[in-house]
């Protein structure tokens, strides 16, 4: 099974090929926003994928400053988690630093 790691360090050629923004829609709903390339969001299918693929409780966090999420424009979020449970996600608003 591929690591998250792996898969990010073979995509150095994919920087800035996936933008990935929060926000809110014309009618005041909150929105994600992801746009790119073919490849990018390739990417993210495989992030994704792999990630559904691990344990229950297994999280993978990605952070900007880490220089982990060279594969987004610089507009893009700053943190991107993807988290694996076997049961539906409790519901929780996001904490907003």
């Amino acid at each position: 099974m591929k690591t998250t790691h792996e898969i990010l360090s073979k995509s150095g050629a994919l920087a800035g090929s996936l933008r990935v923004l929060t926000g809110s829609s014309y009618s005041g709903k909150r929105a994600i926003y992801i746009s790119g390339t073919p490849d990018g969001l390739r990417l993210l299918a495989q992030l994704i994928n792999t990630q559904a693929d691990a344990a229950d409780g297994n999280f993978t966090k990605l952070e900007r400053r880490a220089d982990e999420l060279f594969f987004t424009t610089d507009d893009s979020v700053d943190v991107f988690e993807l988290h694996t449970t076997v049961t539906p996600p409790e519901q929780h608003e996001p904490t907003m630093d």
